[in-house]
């Protein structure tokens, strides 16, 4: 009896989680939207299969396909010395092995690439598609994607599995390892395209509500161009704790209210709701972190089930968050 309930309430959660895609994105179809593939073009490869032997001579040719990365002066032994060095890095040789292991192709991120971007091309037909590089960061974990104009570039060092040594002999913490995967490549890409595109000016004087509710539109974006990926990838939950989140909405929304923190501007305060950690300061280790940033996401997804006329484009550019949430209607019970 017990085991039935509990795949009951599981099918509950799961459902309340997808409801709001069926409603809102079930008409979207990009089957008639022709974009060419997305190809990822692979420096790490091209670098570190040069042949020390006839390393100029072979950089000076990648350098014409790779400008982005070579654009020094490769005539100076200064910079030549400089990448030679670096591709003979013991450290640095292993993990580009390691990741032509875990990814000795892309075709499967290249395929999951070309599908956001119909949907991108979908919602915004005026914007172009970047362009998609992959290379070896040296395990440089804060900018897993990095952006520059029209160019990405995807450290794939940093997605070589939650199991893989290096990244707990660094010191990473357990919740930061977790999201090191290949699952999250895809979304990491999204998140950096909707903050460079659609984000770029950042108010500093902002409330706990303004940072939930522009966290949320964040999200609700990777919504749109994600439509069959899981929550708990989109936001980077493990799957009990974004279940935790759904158990527990009213009481998080109750928290939030009793103690007058949506209207606060004190950082150091609001800080506790957003940032990256094991859990959410404030509530019990069951959960997870930036629960702040979670309610601002069913917020946003509220706002949007309630006013259907409103398209993903004009909900971007409303900055109002007081009068997102009043016409949110959202009011999750405890």
């Amino acid at each position: 009896m017990k085991k039935n309930i509990f795949l009951f309430s599981i099918l509950i959660i799961f459902f309340t989680s997808c409801f709001f895609n069926k409603k809102r994105f079930q008409d979207v179809d990009v089957s008639e939207i022709n974009i060419e593939k997305v190809k990822i073009k692979r420096y790490e490869k091209a670098l570190f299969e040069i042949n020390p032997d006839n390393f100029e001579t072979e950089l000076k040719e990648i350098s014409k396909e790779y400008p982005f990365f070579l654009d020094a002066n490769l005539d100076k032994p200064k910079n030549l010395i400089q990448i030679y060095n670096y591709i003979s890095d013991p450290k640095l040789i292993d993990l580009y092995k390691e990741t032509i292991l875990k990814y000795p192709n892309l075709n499967n991120l290249e395929e999951k690439l070309t599908s956001v971007f119909k949907y991108y091309k979908f919602y915004f037909p005026e914007k172009s598609i970047p362009y998609f590089y992959s290379y070896i960061s040296g395990l440089q974990y804060e900018y897993p994607v990095q952006r520059a104009d029209s160019v990405f570039i995807i450290s794939l060092d940093i997605y070589l599995g939650s199991d893989f040594p290096p990244y707990k002999q660094i010191g990473l913490p357990k919740y930061k390892i977790s999201q090191m995967q290949s699952e999250y490549i895809i979304n990491d890409c999204v998140k950096t395209l909707v903050n460079t595109e659609f984000f770029t000016k950042k108010n500093n004087n902002c409330t706990l509500l303004d940072e939930m509710i522009q966290n949320g539109k964040l999200l609700y974006f990777q919504d749109a161009l994600q439509p069959t990926t899981a929550d708990s990838i989109k936001i980077n939950y493990p799957q009990n704790k974004l279940e935790w989140c759904f158990e527990n909405e009213g009481n998080i929304w109750a928290y939030f209210i009793e103690n007058n923190l949506l209207y606060s501007y004190d950082f150091n305060e609001t800080n506790k709701y957003l940032r990256e950690g094991p859990f959410t300061s404030g509530f019990s280790n069951a959960s997870p972190a930036r629960l702040g940033i979670w309610i601002g996401w069913q917020i946003i997804r509220s706002f949007m089930e309630n006013n259907p006329d409103i398209s993903l484009k004009e909900m971007l550019k409303i900055k109002n968050s007081q009068n997102i949430l009043l016409k949110s209607k959202y009011k999750p019970k405890k």
